[in-house]
């Protein structure tokens, strides 16, 4: 409240802090207490911006998480693709804003793998990974696109009869990044 009556209800920082205080409690596990903070910053920066901003692409895809953890796959679902046809009509060339569809296209293929739909599922995550691949390669971090490849491989695995997309991916993602340093 303090940060609000200094800077005022539409200063972006304001959001920004208010979005962190909702990732805090998701964390945390404060499922409602995060919902709340993210529906407000939604609020809050639609009303500043107005809907076809890259920045409300990347709100939608935080509320989604939260809906995901809640157990609303189907709201959860929807809210990613709501975020990734945002971020289709407001479309920029701007690294952080690609990293952003990015992150959203692997979001949806968590949740299509977890569904079971993985052919579904890996086609997100191979177009999260070629945006990774020719896109964001002028940064110097790898780690996205191994774990994205991890992904993809656990993916296969699990089409093959495995169980466990958490564990088989963390071994992807070890073997992969051995293979990074050597």
């Amino acid at each position: 409240e303090v940060y609000t009556n200094a800077l005022g209800v539409k200063h972006p920082e304001v959001a920004s802090t208010l979005m962190f205080k909702g990732m805090a409690h998701l964390a945390m596990g404060k499922l409602d207490d995060s919902m709340a903070c993210m529906l407000r910053v939604r609020r809050m920066r639609e009303d500043a911006l107005g809907h076809d901003q890259p920045e409300i692409g990347l709100i939608l895809n935080n509320l989604a998480c939260v809906q995901y953890e809640l157990g609303d796959y189907k709201k959860a679902e929807s809210l990613f693709q709501e975020a990734l046809d945002l971020q289709r009509e407001v479309f920029t060339t701007e690294p952080s804003f690609l990293k952003g569809v990015s992150i959203v296209l692997c979001n949806i293929s968590f949740l299509h793998a977890k569904s079971g739909s993985f052919p579904k599922a890996l086609i997100e995550l191979e177009g999260a990974l070629q945006i990774q691949q020719d896109i964001l390669l002028e940064d110097t971090s790898y780690s996205d696109v191994t774990e994205n490849m991890a992904h993809i491989l656990a993916i296969h695995q699990l089409q093959n009869g495995a169980v466990n997309l958490d564990e088989i991916t963390e071994e992807y993602i070890t073997m992969l990044r051995k293979t990074e340093t050597t």
